[in-house]
């Protein structure tokens, strides 16, 4: 696969394209699997060479629990460092290695498609034009700053330096890639399929575990455009949950011809055989949307929204509800979940398309930003509790909670009536007002994510393909 060096990039349009026809995406998935199976494959063991999953912003929302919180705090008065377009729409959040990079896909049917950005200066590293897809296109970094990245049909290993290691090809397309150790990553696609693989070679660690029956349309991304809204024709919409210390998921499934959709518990254990197994499922007949589960902090708890927007939790025992409190809104992307245990509710966005028959406009709310919790962490009489709402901001796209407790969003502001502008604020996780606004320059239109690196560093991505850094 060519690298592109630095080179003319263009700024994308300010609308997002639907995606393209599959057969382009599909004949480049065989073009990768062929070129990296003959090569680079093999049962050999890495030796430990390998390193777990990075203590940064490595994944769609943050990490395994999709907690959306940053590892680090961030200045009291962020600003701006470096600002660059990347010549395509993007729709999703810029990961990070916590080594100095970061990382961020786009869709495009031309050149590159995922960079690797300093995060000093935002020089491109390299970049790759690779057959990515998924609603929220995030690759996974581990401590090397190794990515494992959502394909058309599978996922990808890419090595730190930009060259192209293995393919292992799933059923559907991957809405979850979570390394569970320094050997094994698991693979859940919006078809339902379970998968976990070496995370050296690619090679299967555990037979495939169809959480959502036994589906197989003859195209991968048969139902994709559901799983921004998590209908029924998208099985499984949204990244799972995952306790790496006892190899646990928990993901929402919705199975053809089902009722209701399901909240799913899936446990590998690892050995001479990889063994997945359901551990329980319970009915969310509220429905839900394709909002990513996020995991408590003390792993007693998930946490995800019902059809109506409300934020419940779930005992990971059994799936049985603890708490449910009403935000009065349908977000689209995950709260961010801070040290207190107050879950801050996500915005509204555009860059993950619904479908022809859609009539969600851009920045469609209201989207305010509402904090909640259960009472004690428990919850009283099955409700949970409003800790504060800001009702005068349009939240736009994921929160992202620090490790001191303050929360990072980007909401619409300043701009024309026809091109509305963006704002990035601070807010105080205790009450929510506003510690720090700043305007991001020359932004408009949707945002595609907001995650933190180790070191502080913020960076938003727009849905035109412009990332932004602040420190």
């Amino acid at each position: 696969m060519t690298i592109r060096r630095e080179g003319d990039l263009q700024v994308a349009p300010a609308s997002i394209p639907r995606r393209a026809a599959p057969t382009a995406r599909a004949l480049a998935v065989g073009a990768v699997a062929v070129g990296l199976a003959a090569g680079c494959a093999s049962h050999t063991e890495s030796g430990g060479a390998r390193l777990e999953q990075a203590e940064s912003w490595s994944s769609v929302a943050g990490g395994p629990p999709n907690s959306g919180r940053a590892h680090a705090s961030v200045s009291d008065s962020p600003a701006l460092v470096w600002s660059r377009p990347l010549g395509a729409p993007a729709t999703g959040v810029a990961g990070s290695d916590g080594i100095g990079s970061f990382f961020q896909a786009t869709v495009s049917e031309q050149g590159c498609n995922l960079f690797a950005l300093t995060a000093d200066d935002g020089r491109k590293r390299w970049c790759l034009r690779l057959p990515t897809h998924g609603p929220r296109i995030t690759s996974t970094v581990d401590g090397r700053g190794s990515l494992f990245v959502p394909f058309y049909g599978g996922v990808g290993a890419v090595s730190a330096e930009g060259e192209n290691r293995w393919f292992a090809r799933t059923r559907g397309i991957p809405t979850t890639i979570t390394l569970l150790d320094n050997r094994h990553l698991l693979t859940v696609s919006h078809l339902g399929i379970v998968r976990v693989v070496n995370t050296q070679t690619g090679l299967d660690a555990s037979p495939e575990l169809p959480v959502a029956g036994e589906i197989a349309p003859s195209d991968p991304g048969f139902g994709s455009p559901w799983c921004g809204i998590g209908e029924r024709g998208c099985p499984v919409p949204g990244p799972a949950a995952v306790d790496t210390e006892t190899g646990t998921a928990y993901l929402t499934a919705w199975t053809p011809g089902g009722p209701a959709p399901e909240l799913v518990a899936v446990r590998f254990t690892a050995g001479d055989a990889g063994r997945l197994e359901v551990l329980w499922r319970a009915g969310l007949p509220e429905g839900r949307l394709g909002v990513p589960v996020v995991l408590s902090d003390d792993r007693d708890e998930v946490y995800l929204h019902s059809e109506d927007g409300a934020l419940s939790a779930y005992s990971t025992a059994d799936g049985s509800p603890v708490w449910s409190s009403p935000i009065g809104y349908r977000p689209d992307t995950p709260p961010a979940l801070l040290p207190d245990g107050t879950l801050v509710t996500g915005g509204r966005t555009s860059t993950v398309w619904r479908g022809q028959d859609d009539d969600h406009a851009a920045d469609a709310g209201p989207a305010p930003v509402v904090a909640v919790r259960g009472a004690g962490g428990r919850g009283e009489d099955g409700q949970g509790g409003e800790v504060w709402r800001r009702d005068d901001l349009r939240q736009l796209t994921n929160p992202a909670a620090t490790a001191d407790g303050r929360v990072l969003v980007a909401v619409r502001s300043g701009g024309t009536d026809d091109e509305p502008g963006i704002a990035l604020l601070l807010l105080d996780g205790d009450d929510g007002s506003t510690l720090h606004e700043i305007e991001v320059p020359a932004a408009a239109g949707p945002v595609s994510g907001l995650s933190v690196d180790d070191d502080g560093r913020i960076a938003l991505t727009t849905a035109v393909g412009a990332v932004y850094l602040y420190e």
